[in-house]
């Protein structure tokens, strides 16, 4: 960059003059800007719950769960209108006072509240959006904050207490979507919907709002040391007929060639733009001698040196054709596009093959149809997409020889080159019969992929129908000889309490809580306890009667109800308080069991009895999960994976299944085979440690010109 064109770099000290006030025009105006964008955005987000329930209850295993969905989408459709206007009144409200700083909450003290606190889930959702918002922003977001210093005149400005931060914002929203009491999951994923809408908006709110300001005079030269740069590509791909030209004109011009491949096609001199057209009738006549070329016996797909040759030769005799002429940079673009294919590591090198017999084919058409560039839908375009698509099973490393996909569309291929002269019409019919063909070869592997299905939901089924909280209370309370009331108490009374947090909450901390209390309970009866840990019953009981008398509150039970299990508590603990003689070898005994017993029943309560995974253990590192655990979020099926099953075996898998709501993930092979499963943490680590490596799934054509225009750019 020339010294004239240098940016001055404002000294950040001039516009924080920390004896001024601050600066509440310009606020109100971004205020106005921050609320003029809420309508629209509240709006995309409830239609996109309202979707969201729906789908989810028609995916749903069973019709419980359907049914629960139904429900929860009755009452969002009632509510969300009014819903929807509360969260602007508070989102209006919090702006136009000035956006305040976001409050920390302080932590409750008594470790054994019964509280029903969702803070821990609430506070890591918010924060996941604060700071994806974050991470998209950028520099914008860096821009932002300093201009809000020189705005508001702080001294210092935490992410949390910038103006118009995404944790108040995220808050707001939050509290609003608790008002509906669904399960807290629900709450979640309805967040996490939000999320997706609300991280591009506020992106291109601090975006053009950086740029008001700029025009305002708020830093207008302020420079950030890693400034993102983004150079946007100067073609335009939609017309690759200046792509073509361009080839020409490169050429011409004296730069190098731009193919990649060993032995590679080297254009030879090539018209620019102005260069002659050849005459219609001598096209055709031109085409015909392509026929001959077109029939010609390709060399095998195990050796891809010498295919790669006999590609470059072909494309050699027909350019000789067209020297001189505008059609030289078409056939230099198809050439190029089957070089690039023919490097592409993801294809096999049978279906490489396949498409190498079909470039004078697409030169043939290229040259014929015009439209041929332009038109995403075009049969002989969706023709080699749809082949090189359907191919994605096969692994480079696989021997597909018999396979019934590779027998068919050789044939079609065969018939490709043996009828095509000047009429592309055959591209239309062989399009068809493809689609046919891959119809009927799916369908077998469909099959073999629903009996499948059908096994593991009912493994779901069978995982989902497990009572943890039954399983809690029976491993806790087996063998202890408690009394007749207080088996009682947990058995039926305290059950009740943790089964319908759990129903509501899931794993929540209130739930956790209440395990804790009827842990401590059971440890109250022991013979020995408070003889041998006479400090820590003192510190315990009366922390534990407290939170017991709370969840029996909440299941309805009166005051003289609460009472009488109290009194009946004290006077078992009253039982247990005097000297133990002989027994007390029997006594510590029975405190053995019941901590062994104890740790068991812990065991359900901290870890989740997992859906069963056949997966390997793997190493939790510290690198951040979060971005891959959102891509296995987005996955969708059909997805193909090269999966590393050990180091030096890797087979080419196809995401078939998703079950247990997200829990397992079962990828199949090209005939419906299962491969592996993983969890939805196990994939991510996966997708970190490149052991599952996803297959480009967007069409084999378009990406191919991309990365031509990428290295010409």
């Amino acid at each position: 960059m020339s010294s004239n064109n240098a940016a001055t770099v404002t000294s950040l000290d001039q516009h924080r003059r920390f004896n001024r006030a601050p600066d509440h025009q310009r606020l109100t105006k971004l205020s106005d800007r921050f609320c003029e964008r809420m309508p629209n955005l509240m709006t995309a987000f409830f239609n996109h719950a309202d979707e969201f329930l729906f789908n989810t209850a028609e995916k749903s295993v069973d019709g419980f769960a359907a049914n629960k969905y139904f429900d929860q989408l009755r009452q969002l459709r009632k509510q969300k209108d009014n819903l929807q206007q509360l969260m602007l009144h508070d989102v209006r409200k919090w702006v136009t006072e000035g956006a305040p700083k976001h409050e920390e909450k302080a932590e409750a003290l008594d470790d054994l509240s019964l509280m029903e606190d969702q803070e821990l889930e609430r506070d890591l959702a918010i924060s996941s959006f604060a700071n994806r918002v974050y991470e998209r922003a950028g520099n914008e977001w860096l821009a932002w904050h300093e201009r809000m210093l020189a705005v508001t005149c702080a001294k210092k400005l935490h992410n949390k207490e910038t103006p118009f931060t995404p944790y108040v914002f995220g808050d707001i929203v939050f509290k609003q979507l608790e008002s509906l009491e669904f399960p807290t999951k629900t709450t979640l994923m309805l967040f996490r919907l939000f999320d997706d809408k609300a991280v591009n908006e506020l992106t291109d709110f601090y975006q053009s709002s950086n740029h008001w300001l700029i025009e305002e005079g708020i830093l207008p030269n302020l420079k950030l040391e890693n400034a993102r740069r983004e150079t946007p590509s100067s073609i335009d791909t939609s017309d690759l007929s200046k792509v073509a030209a361009l080839l020409s004109e490169q050429q011409v011009s004296g730069q190098p060639n731009l193919t990649t491949g060993q032995g590679g096609f080297t254009p030879g001199p090539m018209a620019n733009a102005g260069g002659v057209t050849i005459d219609p009738a001598l096209l055709t006549n031109l085409l015909s001698s392509f026929t001959l070329l077109q029939q010609n016996a390709a060399p095998a797909a195990t050796n891809m040196d010498e295919l790669k040759q006999w590609t470059s030769a072909q494309v050699q005799q027909v350019s000789q054709s067209v020297q001189g002429t505008q059609e030289s940079g078409t056939i230099s673009l198809v050439a190029m596009l089957f070089e690039y294919i023919l490097d592409d590591d993801q294809l096999s090198p049978y279906m490489k093959q396949l498409l190498a017999r079909m470039q004078i084919p697409i030169i043939k058409v290229a040259l014929l149809d015009k439209s041929f560039f332009q038109q995403s839908e075009h049969a002989a375009r969706q023709l080699l997409n749809k082949m090189a698509k359907a191919a994605n099973g096969w692994h480079k490393q696989d021997n597909v020889e018999g396979d019934a996909l590779l027998t068919g569309m050789e044939h079609i291929v065969d018939q490709l080159n043996h009828d095509l002269d000047d009429n592309i019409e055959i591209f239309s019919t062989l399009l068809e019969q493809f689609t046919e063909l891959h119809e009927s070869y799916r369908a077998n592997s469909e099959t073999k992929v629903r009996e499948l299905e059908q096994v593991e939901i009912a493994t779901v089924e069978a995982h989902v129908a497990l009572d943890r909280t039954r399983v809690f209370i029976d491993t806790l309370m087996a063998d202890q000889g408690l009394p007749e009331d207080i088996e009682l108490l947990l058995g039926e009374k305290w059950y009740r309490l943790m089964a319908a947090i759990f129903k509501k909450q899931g794993e929540c901390q209130a739930w956790k809580t209440s395990a804790r209390i009827a842990r401590e309970l059971v440890w109250s009866f022991q013979p020995s306890v408070q003889m041998t840990h006479g400090k820590r019953f003192t510190t315990i009981v009366p922390k534990m009667l407290s939170g017991l008398q709370d969840g029996l509150k909440s299941i309805g039970l009166s005051d003289a109800e609460r009472q009488s299990i109290i009194t009946s508590i004290q006077d078992q603990h009253a039982i247990n308080s005097g000297a133990l003689d002989e027994n007390i070898w029997d006594a510590q005994a029975k405190l053995d069991n019941f901590e062994e017993a104890a740790e068991e029943a812990e065991r359900v309560i901290e870890a989740e009895i997992p859906l069963p995974v056949d997966e390997p253990v793997q190493e939790l590192r510290q690198a951040d999960l979060s971005y891959y655990l959102d891509q296995v979020e987005s996955l969708a099926l059909q997805q193909w994976f090269d999966i590393e099953l050990q180091p030096g075996e890797v087979k080419r898998g196809e995401l078939s299944l998703i079950v247990g709501e997200g829990a397992k993930y079962i990828f199949t092979d090209s005939q419906g085979e299962k491969i592996v499963e993983r969890s939805a943490i196990g994939l991510a680590m996966g997708m970190r440690d490149e052991v599952f490596t996803p297959i480009a799934e967007d069409p084999l054509f378009d990406r191919m010109i991309d990365s031509i225009v990428d290295d010409i750019g």
